[in-house]
């Protein structure tokens, strides 16, 4: 089996926020204008304008961040090296909309607040945690992760996986 390296800016992330690097594993961080239940399990309460804002971390780097609209109208993703995807049919999205740039992960809370201007909405200040080979309990109870996100959420909670009997 191959190792793979942690890209710089990942394992800086790790770093800062005090989380146990574990190879091959994958932070979510989740954000959302609708109660988190609607994406789960209450989907026909989600409107077509209700958006859906998820940061993946995977262990090996190449971050990403997802926003898309539950109608798919839009689809914008934040990679590394300031590259901005917007996928629409709708010019207004593709072109009208000066869409933030994130030049780096460690700026992910300032993108909300931004988010919340650039579309005049507003992301519920609760942040939804997954991760596969970390328990996401600990990412949502860890003090310096909710530092770092309290510019745009004050409530954590995260998606647990249940175990078979």
């Amino acid at each position: 089996m191959f190792d793979h390296p942690t890209q710089p800016e990942v394992a800086e992330w790790f770093a800062s926020l005090g989380i146990e690097e574990v190879s091959y594993s994958v932070c979510g961080i989740v954000l959302t204008n609708e109660p988190p239940e609607h994406w789960f399990y209450k989907r026909n309460k989600l409107r077509p304008e209700s958006l859906k804002l998820e940061l993946r971390i995977p262990s090996s780097g190449n971050w990403l961040v997802d926003l898309s609209r539950h109608d798919q109208l839009f689809n914008v993703q934040w990679r590394p090296d300031d590259d901005l995807r917007i996928q629409s049919a709708q010019l207004r999205y593709r072109k009208l909309i000066k869409w933030p740039r994130l030049a780096c992960l460690m700026d992910f809370p300032q993108l909300i607040g931004q988010l919340e201007t650039c579309l005049e909405i507003n992301f519920l200040r609760h942040a939804n945690f997954g991760a596969c080979l970390i328990e996401p309990e600990t990412l949502a109870r860890n003090a310096r992760i909710r530092q770092w996100l309290a510019p745009c959420a004050d409530n954590f909670g995260w998606n647990s996986k249940t175990q078979p009997d």
